[in-house]
């Protein structure tokens, strides 16, 4: 596991040296980012931000168990610049879940990796895009992944024109087509929301600094087509900041909610309580 986030680190700095190194557009001198500006971008999924975000989602009390359910996300962004073969701003983003469920489960291990290819196409009012959505069954037991090949559509809307706000979501539709034969089907919408307000200015006068923002928790709105559209809606606040360790770019946040609707016979999950930790690479400036 080491290995794996040490080279992933790798690709995104080597990457984000390459992009740095190509013939510039635009003078190479710019200004830097401010934490309000980097907050506004990492939180906008549509936005051509070169990050590493480290997420938890915990479960503390899931009734019918013996213990905390818990699922770390690693999720790597990475920016693609426009080209003469493809001229349009592209976003690659994975997402390998490490999940550990309590008894009577028991399981720890990873789960299917999520990728998809975000086109992303920048407007006077903020960012619109779309792309294929891919799912892995790289889950290493049965309970934790659906043991299905998936593929479908992504499309995101994200308005930013309001100041000092980020509106909008991402939508998902994988759908399984090959895999275990012997596992259910998959075809399920799901919905990222992205809504955040950038304190302008110190979150408290005089006490701390820039960089902070609060919203929506970007939790995981799901319609599962193969059981007629029953969806599972969790809501949640959070609350975070931008920040630095030396020159170093971070985001932190903390975020906390509980399911408002699920399907019949699904027991509640009670908390939901999250963390998120980005390493940001690189930003973009308001002309990309």
């Amino acid at each position: 596991m080491v290995k794996l986030l040490f080279a992933l680190v790798l690709v995104l700095a080597v990457s984000d040296q390459t992009l740095a190194q190509a013939p510039p557009q635009q003078p190479s001198a710019q200004p830097s980012l401010s934490d309000s500006e980097l907050a506004s971008q990492v939180n906008n999924p549509a936005a051509p931000v070169t990050f590493l975000q480290f997420r938890n989602v915990m479960l503390p009390n899931v009734p019918g168990t013996g213990g905390v359910t818990n699922v770390l996300e690693i999720q790597p962004v990475l920016p693609i610049r426009p080209s003469k073969k493809i001229p349009f701003l592209q976003l690659i983003k994975m997402t390998l879940p490490i999940a550990t469920t309590p008894s009577p489960i028991g399981e720890s291990g990873l789960g299917d990796l999520q990728f998809f290819d975000l086109v992303s196409i920048k407007q006077s009012w903020g960012r619109w895009g779309f792309g294929p959505a891919l799912v892995f069954p790289t889950a290493t037991s049965r309970a934790l992944g659906a043991g299905k090949w998936q593929a479908g559509p992504s499309f995101a809307l994200i308005y930013t024109k309001a100041e000092n706000w980020t509106i909008g979501a991402v939508l998902q539709n994988p759908i399984s087509f090959a895999g275990d034969s012997n596992r259910p089907g998959v075809n399920s919408l799901i919905i990222t929301p992205a809504v955040t307000y950038n304190f302008p200015g110190r979150l408290i006068p005089g006490l701390w600094n820039n960089g902070w923002f609060g919203g929506l928790s970007d939790y995981n709105v799901t319609f599962d087509w193969n059981n007629g559209g029953a969806g599972t809606i969790p809501l949640g606040l959070q609350l975070g900041r931008v920040f630095h360790v030396g020159k170093q770019p971070l985001s932190l946040s903390a975020e906390a909610g509980a399911t408002v609707k699920r399907p019949d016979g699904v027991p509640n999950p009670g908390l939901i309580l999250g963390f998120e930790l980005d390493w940001i690479f690189k930003g973009h400036h308001k002309s990309e």
